[in-house]
């Protein structure tokens, strides 16, 4: 049965809005598909990252740049007017879903409407669009409230000295290197077509994406947004924008280290599955896992089951990791897209720090 879903092309929005708009949708149970772009720049970062450990906090507050972190996963970004967003809320896809099918909802869409703006743009993997083999298109799916959502962008002309500026890196050469690999591996609409604006491709995606969302569903242009998703708006910004939202996976990590005792080692590990970057922070003692906090780019549905993976793993033998992993990854129904339990067993027993608390 088609089903109707309203889509409002709202231009330029403030930066709050563009995060804000989704979220409420999502939490009142409203269908959407949202075309929009912020009118400032601001840092976004995914719902499972450290932000101390991703994003340079001084640097964004020196540019006067906000900080979000919205309840999608996926890695931190620089998003500002140079970018046209694209934003699927689907309540009655929360149940049954899958993220290949929710990302190819999105992705199909853009990846046509790239063709249509005369660009020989493909899907990539799990959850880009590229353009001969560099990234135009960033997106990402999740649960949000009760309903399914799907995010994505399409770079129409991107700022990669901003973006290199925000992220933390250990010294200023690695972030030279940063900006020369997006240089390489990104690309935007005003790199490979003389012109490009805003509004022919906001028409595009809403060709493209309504024939990619049909049959299942039939997209509407709407006038106006809902009453009480307007009357949403400022308390959802609010709280995406909320310190301790900002730094929960921070603040979940530093509580379990305060519980380190004498003879435990610390450890801070990475591992690139093709799911995300896994970041691990933890505690061995006597070949146990002592306490354990995961963080990264990745994606993990339902969000709150991260925390019951750590909990897993925690007071479990090194050499037993990879298989509690599965065992709670398949007990627990927990979905962690292009990340295994053998992923998880490599971050976790990555090579340790020398650091040992006294």
């Amino acid at each position: 049965m088609t089903q109707l879903l309203p889509c409002y092309r709202l231009g330029p929005v403030s930066w709050a809005d563009s995060q804000a708009l989704y979220h409420a949708q999502a939490h009142l149970g409203r269908p959407a598909l949202n075309i929009l772009w912020p009118t400032e720049p601001y840092v976004c970062i995914g719902r499972f990252q450290d932000l101390a450990l991703e994003v340079d906090v001084e640097r964004c507050r020196e540019r006067g740049l906000p900080l979000v972190r919205r309840e999608v996963g996926g890695g931190a970004v620089y998003l500002d007017a140079g970018q046209v967003f694209y934003q699927l809320v689907l309540p009655d896809r929360v149940e049954g879903r899958d993220y290949r099918s929710l990302f190819s909802l999105g992705l199909g869409g853009v990846a046509a409407a790239l063709r249509r703006l005369g660009v020989s743009a493909v899907v990539r993997g799990t959850n880009d669009v590229a353009v001969g083999g560099r990234k135009i298109s960033g997106n990402g799916a999740g649960t949000v409230g009760g309903a399914a959502v799907v995010v994505g962008n399409i770079l129409l002309n991107f700022d990669y000295e901003a973006m290199a500026a925000v992220l933390r890196v250990p010294d200023e050469k690695f972030r030279d290197k940063a900006y020369q690999s997006m240089r390489e591996n990104l690309v935007s609409l005003v790199e490979l077509l003389r012109s490009a604006s805003h509004a022919r491709v906001a028409e595009e995606m809403v060709r493209a994406l309504s024939a990619n969302l049909a049959p299942d569903y039939r997209v509407e242009v709407q006038d106006s947004l809902p009453d009480d998703v307007v009357a949403a708006l400022p308390g959802t910004a609010e709280r995406l924008t909320d310190e301790q939202w900002l730094r929960s996976v921070e603040r979940r990590r530093e509580s379990r280290q305060v519980r380190i005792r004498e003879g435990v080692t610390l450890f801070e590990n990475r591992w690139k599955a093709p799911g995300g970057l896994l970041r691990a922070h933890g505690g061995l003692a006597d070949g146990v896992v002592q306490w354990l906090s995961l963080s990264g780019d990745f994606f993990v549905d339902p969000p709150n089951g991260l925390e019951g993976l750590e909990a897993a793993l925690t007071e479990v033998p090194v050499d037993r990791v990879r298989a509690a992993a599965a065992r709670f990854l398949d007990q627990q129904g927990l979905t962690l897209p292009g990340v295994t339990a053998e992923d998880v067993e490599r971050v976790v027993l990555g090579r340790p720090s020398s650091t040992v608390a006294s």
